[in-house]
Formats: C-alpha cells, sequence, structure tokens
C-alpha cells in the first residue's frame, strides 16, 4: 500500500531568547536582595561588576559595584559596602556619565541616610558638589531622549530581573530604554 505520511512538525512559539549563564547569575543576586539575602547577594554583584568592568562594559559596571554596596552595606559590612559605592561613583565621575552620577548621587544619599549612614552620605554630597559640572543640565549625555511623556517601563527587567526606576535609565531611542544592570532593551508593553 501507499506508505503513511506524518503529520507536519509543530513548532514550538518561541517564548524568550536563552538566558545568558551571566543573565541567569544576575537574576539569582536580585532574587536573593528580595529574599533580604545580602551578604549572599553582595558577593555575587561584586564578582559581575569586576566581571563586567573587565569584559569593557562600562554602562553596567558602574550599577552592578552600587547595588553590591548597597548590599553589604545591608548585610552590616560599612567598610566593604562604602568601598564599592564609591568605586560606583568614580567610574561615573571619571566616564564624565554627569546626569547618571547626578541621579545616582542623589538617590544613594538619600538610601544611605534612610538606612542610618548619615555621614557617608554627607561626604559623597560634599564630593559631588565638587565634582559635577556646574551647568549640569546644559549637559546633554548620548543615548539620553527627551521626551514629553516617557514609556511606562517594566518595573523589572525580563531578561535579568533587575529594578527599572524609569528616572534612572538611559534611552537608546524613544522608546526603547537600556537595563543598567544587564544591557537589555527595555520597551513599553504598547511598542
Amino acid at each position: 500500500m501507499f506508505p503513511r505520511r506524518r503529520p507536519p512538525l509543530r513548532r514550538r512559539p518561541n517564548r524568550r531568547p536563552q538566558q545568558s549563564k551571566a543573565q541567569q547569575i544576575l537574576q539569582h543576586a536580585h532574587h536573593l536582595m528580595e529574599n533580604e539575602e545580602y551578604a549572599q547577594a553582595a558577593k555575587i554583584f561584586e564578582r559581575l561588576a569586576y566581571g563586567a568592568r573587565q569584559r569593557g562594559m562600562l554602562r553596567q559596571a558602574p550599577r552592578l559595584f552600587l547595588q553590591a554596596g548597597q548590599a553589604y552595606l545591608l548585610s552590616k559590612n560599612t567598610e566593604k559596602g562604602s568601598e564599592l559605592i564609591w568605586k560606583s561613583l568614580k567610574m561615573l565621575a571619571h566616564a564624565r556619565r554627569w546626569p547618571a552620577l547626578q541621579r545616582t548621587g542623589q538617590r544613594v544619599t538619600g538610601e544611605l541616610i534612610e538606612h542610618g549612614y548619615p555621614e557617608l552620605a554627607q561626604e559623597i554630597e560634599r564630593w559631588l558638589q565638587e565634582t559635577l559640572p556646574e551647568n549640569i543640565e546644559d549637559i546633554r549625555q548620548p543615548g539620553r531622549f527627551r521626551q514629553a511623556k516617557p514609556p511606562q517601563l517594566p518595573l523589572k527587567c525580563p531578561s535579568c530581573g533587575g529594578p527599572i526606576r524609569s528616572d534612572e535609565v538611559e534611552w537608546a531611542d524613544a522608546t526603547t530604554a537600556i537595563c543598567p544592570y544587564c544591557g537589555s532593551g527595555l520597551r513599553d508593553e504598547k511598542f
């Protein structure tokens, strides 16, 4: 008789691209932070930060150093935490990323005061006043788009799980922001 025809193979719908090992580790570190396992998260963020710096990922490294510093402070390792926060801020200053330095500095000093580190906050505020250019509003950083109403971004990066603050991200274009942790593109769900 005739051979039986096989039904055509069904393709599974593409759900999401496979995460890289670094993104999986980063997602795990964010999960540890959410669960208040700060000491473990701090070590992972620190390792990722040094790795990002070594690979030339100079947009992500300062944020990872900052996250590591905050995790160390929350785990009561004040010396290591303040060291990494300073490293983050100085990397932004060295790269002349003034708007990012200003936004990050303001947020960090507020959080330091909130968590009981007013001396460190004051020290950072003094350094920011000395370091930031006078007319920071006049400085336009590449990759920063001014919008009447910015798109609504997800609260967490879908790739690495990092918390997203729409007022602190850098924009690749009018509808796409860049995750400060992993560099993935973030878009408004409407687009």
